[in-house]
């Protein structure tokens, strides 16, 4: 067990140091166009699920975990006065869960350190396991999260929302599922070296439904966790983490 902590603690500390997140941002941003890289960037850097929705349990559960979302940003690229890059935005957060009372969970997350770039990414989420079917490995969690992100300083960031899991357990093996409603607000930093059309700072706020499907493979204590979220854009996240 020592060594499989020593070699989790490791695998962490290499990926980030590992991780990158670059992206150029467009300048001259009309009102349309900051809605729609609110969409990219709002929605792609919201709090993910990424790991077993079945509660963590009592005061002796806890989880940490490092992932990473990879977000489309290639629209980005022909908004305002347009970018040479046509990729993917990715990056880390580190997160720590802990089971408060049974059936629920609270988690945190935030960007590493090490990371050592142009985007800040840090929120919370509670979790509730509300149901669990009594003849059959199927539950229902229920999900409220807040989170903020900071790119470049020149876009801030706020997210909110709610999810509804239907999750399958088998063993080692988690299927989850479902549905939720997502608000984003963006604030668009003008004046010299900013990014808005008409030279003033401006807010944006939008909100939709969404979906969302994952997989949670157990090793050991251990997981490993892949997920798909449906916004305007598909945003794919993936977790390594660690229940003790």
């Amino acid at each position: 067990m020592k060594l499989g902590h020593r070699f989790f603690i490791f695998l962490i500390t290499f990926i980030c140091a590992q991780a990158h997140a670059m992206t150029d941002l467009p300048r001259n941003l009309s009102t349309r166009d900051q809605v729609r890289t609110l969409e990219i960037l709002g929605y792609g850097s919201a709090a993910k699920i990424l790991g077993d929705p079945y509660p963590l349990g009592g005061y002796s559960g806890v989880e940490i975990g490092l992932a990473t979302q990879f977000i489309p940003v290639s629209d980005l690229a022909t908004m305002g006065s347009g970018t040479e890059d046509k990729g993917e935005l990715s990056y880390y957060t580190l997160s720590l869960g802990k089971g408060l009372y049974y059936n629920i969970d609270t988690f945190v997350y935030f960007s590493p350190s090490l990371q050592n770039e142009e985007m800040q990414n840090f929120g919370g989420q509670i979790r509730w396991g509300f149901y669990e079917a009594p003849f059959f490995p199927i539950s229902f969690s229920a999900l409220m999260y807040a989170g903020g992100a900071n790119i470049q300083n020149l876009v801030n960031i706020s997210t909110v929302g709610w999810d509804l899991i239907g999750t399958v357990n088998m063993e080692n093996v988690a299927l989850y599922f479902g549905w939720g409603r997502i608000r984003a607000q963006g604030t668009f930093i003008g004046g010299t070296g900013g990014i808005t059309a008409s030279g003033n700072t401006e807010s944006q706020n939008i909100s939709e439904d969404h979906t969302f499907f994952g997989v949670n493979v157990e090793i050991s204590k251990a997981f490993i966790a892949l997920e798909v979220d449906r916004y305007t854009d598909s945003v794919y996240s993936g977790k390594l983490g660690y229940r003790f």
